[in-house]
């Protein structure tokens, strides 16, 4: 009777598998946008010299209800969000980094987004206004 020889399993290299999840880990981290603005619907102005911009490190919303986010969370009062921008763009040198994007529903009174402009400002940040062109015509 003849025995069979035994076959081994192929040894895979596992040394590597680290790296190559930081990698991917990375990646996804450069690739993802972590920020969004949620709750409350905003209806932007419209003007036609709008232009492109990148997505800043902090972005402020003020909904149709003049409910106030910074960076997606709910504040109470303009002094919050002149700690909150503070806090986000303190020690940026770099006029790019310390851009804040404000984007505020078009039938929002000055009353209340003055306010929170002045607290963007007192904290650091420099006010990039957000809308849309019109439609063609």
């Amino acid at each position: 009777m003849k025995t069979r020889p035994k076959h081994e399993l192929p040894i895979v290299p596992t040394a590597n598998l680290v790296d190559i999840a930081i990698l991917l880990i990375i990646f996804y981290m450069a690739c993802s946008n972590f920020v969004s603005q949620q709750g409350g619907t905003i209806k932007l102005p419209q003007s036609p010299d709008i232009d492109k911009l990148n997505e800043p490190l902090v972005l402020v919303a003020i909904d149709e209800t003049g409910a106030i986010r910074v960076q997606g969370k709910p504040v109470a009062t303009p002094a919050e969000v002149q700690g909150m921008v503070a806090s986000l763009v303190q020690g940026q040198t770099v006029d790019e980094k310390r851009r804040v994007m404000l984007r505020c529903d078009s039938g929002i009174l000055q009353s209340v987004f003055a306010p929170v402009m002045d607290a963007i400002v007192e904290g650091g940040g420099i006010i990039t206004a957000v809308g849309e062109k019109p439609p063609a015509k």
